[in-house]
């Protein structure tokens, strides 16, 4: 619904809106538990829950076994899997995402881990500038978060009710 209400009043004013899916690569596996703690202590977690969150991240070790063989890694991040805490945490990281100031062109939604954004402009140039802005922002936020898209899962489409000025077809450049 946030995304038809931020089209609809473009495409009637004859703007254009480019929209961009961005996918997090293993989210849930891939959450940076320092970027956790961060965003609760900018959250302003009660002391308590903080520490209970930061005891939760301290020590943690995978185990398998096979046959006679016993494995032991060290867990950096992410959450183990059906963890019921692990979908509040990774709220509270992508949390951090949706507060970067965007410019005014431009919203951000979020679900689960999948990212929608939305960029208008009154042509498509310059909804590009703006898009480049904002993925820029984005990126770089994932950077810091140790995180990363999922290139073939992340689309970019153009909605517009305009129509096509250039020529169909391919033009010979040489």
């Amino acid at each position: 619904m946030d995304a038809k209400q931020f089209i609809e009043p473009v495409l009637e004013k004859r703007g254009l809106v480019i929209m961009t899916s961005l996918d997090v690569k293993g989210a849930f596996d891939a959450a940076w538990w320092p970027g956790i703690l961060k965003g609760l202590k900018d959250l302003k977690c009660p002391r308590n829950l903080y520490n209970l969150s930061k005891g939760y991240f301290s020590n943690r070790t995978a185990v398998m076994n096979s046959n006679n063989i016993t494995i032991e890694r060290r867990v950096t991040l992410g959450f183990p899997q059906g963890s019921c805490s692990g979908p509040g945490y990774w709220n509270v990281l992508y949390n951090s995402m949706l507060t970067l100031e965007l410019t005014r062109h431009s919203i951000a939604i979020a679900f689960t881990d999948d990212l929608l954004i939305l960029t208008r402009g009154e042509t498509v140039v310059e909804a590009e500038n703006y898009m480049n802005l904002e993925t820029r922002k984005i990126q770089e936020w994932a950077q810091n978060n140790k995180l990363m898209f999922n290139e073939t899962k992340s689309k970019v489409t153009l909605v517009s009710r305009r129509k096509r000025k250039e020529k169909k077809g391919y033009r010979n450049l040489r």
